[in-house]
């Protein structure tokens, strides 16, 4: 493991626990530890992926990355020690440039051959969408590749299926699940069939497990009824706060049937839900309500208030000593992001870069000051910012649940009828 992968791996996952309320991930125990591995997962966000798997997994991660980004020397060698690893397109850098592919993929048998992790995007290109697109023939060629040049060489494509809740806002969860490892040696021992056809074989049963891992709304014109039921099952489940990473299974489990019944329904069916749906939500809005507080409205109560009026100057120096680098996150993916692909990655990416920048300073300046009491306070910063952030989402939970207990009774009451009747025609539908 490479020293900037050392130190930047761990501060990635402080910030990945940050921008996510919740990270699920299951079936850890299905990666073989004593085997070369190479992970497949899908690919509905920039680079989130292997930032959220390096810092979930417990083996250092070497990954894939577009081939034009390493060619200045110097962001060559800082993206190599991050265990990046070039793949050259041709629409990149023509024909001449893809011999350079020939290079990495030595570099990733190499790899494989030490018992290493390599992480491929099996799609090969990405898209902000819940659907899984076509597998590429890249994973499947790269094991193969691998067994041909070390041909006792134990391969293993471990599926993972990534699934975003709001990718593009902070503070949702993400569910992976990791599927049945693929032998590569069960498919390269078969000498009835050609190379061409072993990697299609590959790829197709790559393809079925993936399937099975990845919430798959299959026409984009139902990704508004699906998001709505998706929304409603969530809150039916009270989540606690910690441990921010969870083995859970169901969510995504919930999540990807929901999608693939859906998928099944008649047209008329999919309209009416649609139909209240939108009513139920508007309903919601014209009374400054959310559908979590009509499930659990308990999170209020009056004695409440005395907490946040006492965590108020805490939370307000943690969020003013914390929000520059946020806000510079936020401002580039705001102002300089023209595909929605990218937005969530340059967010988080560029709010974590500027913050391995700003905290730094402020330990410097803390350290020249010579001031016990400034040295003691920079080091609370991040601390304190983590408390400004709880602190903020329990108050929103609070002002929701005063707005309900604010409510008309006769309101509420239609509301939570509005939302059974939903639930009833959705379970009850063939």
């Amino acid at each position: 493991m490479r020293l900037p992968y050392r130190i930047v791996r761990p501060l990635a996952r402080i910030a990945l626990k940050t921008y996510f309320s919740k990270i699920y991930l299951h079936g850890l125990e299905k990666i073989p530890a004593d085997k070369p591995i190479i992970l497949a997962a899908n690919h509905p966000s920039a680079f989130l992926e292997p930032c959220i798997l390096a810092t979930t997994l417990p083996r250092p991660l070497h990954f894939m990355v577009r081939g034009d980004l390493f060619q200045k020397p110097i962001y060559r060698a800082m993206l190599m020690s991050l265990h990046m690893i070039p793949m050259y397109r041709l629409k990149d850098i023509g024909y001449k440039g893809l011999k350079h592919n020939f290079s990495s993929l030595d570099y990733s048998y190499d790899l494989l051959k030490k018992k290493e992790q390599i992480l491929i995007l099996a799609e090969g290109t990405t898209k902000h969408e819940k659907r899984l697109r076509p597998i590429q023939k890249g994973t499947a060629r790269m094991a193969l590749g691998a067994i041909e040049k070390y041909p006792d060489l134990d391969v293993q494509i471990v599926p993972i299926g990534v699934n975003y809740a709001d990718i593009l806002n902070y503070r949702s969860p993400v569910m992976l699940q990791i599927g049945d490892p693929i032998a590569i040696q069960d498919f390269a021992n078969n000498a009835d069939e050609s190379i061409a056809q072993t990697i299609k074989v590959v790829t197709q049963k790559l393809k079925a497990q993936l399937e099975k891992l990845v919430i798959h709304i299959a026409d984009k014109a139902d990704e508004d009824l699906c998001e709505g039921l998706f929304m409603l099952y969530r809150n039916n489940v009270r989540t606690p706060n910690f441990p921010i990473q969870s083995t859970d299974k169901r969510p995504l489990e919930k999540e990807i049937s929901i999608a693939n019944k859906v998928n099944l329904l008649p047209a008329d069916t999919k309209h009416s839900l649609a139909e209240k749906l939108q009513t139920y939500q508007a309903k919601l809005a014209k009374h400054n309500l959310v559908d979590e507080v009509i499930v659990q409205p308990n999170i209020y109560s009056k004695i409440g208030i005395v907490g946040i009026a006492m965590g108020y100057i805490p939370a307000m120096i943690g969020y003013l000593t914390n929000i520059l680098p946020i806000y510079f996150g936020l401002y580039l993916a705001e102002n300089k992001v023209k595909s929605i692909t990218f937005y969530a990655s340059i967010k988080a990416s560029m709010a974590l870069a500027a913050y391995l920048i700003y905290y730094p300073i402020l330990i410097l300046i803390a350290i020249l000051s010579k001031s016990i009491f400034l040295i003691i306070f920079v080091a609370m910063i991040p601390f304190l910012g983590l408390f400004a952030l709880q602190w903020y989402e329990y108050f929103v939970k609070w002002k929701q649940g005063r707005s309900f207990h604010l409510t008309a009774e006769q309101t509420i009451k239609e509301l939570k009828a509005q939302r059974r009747e939903i639930l009833r025609e959705f379970e009850g539908a063939r």
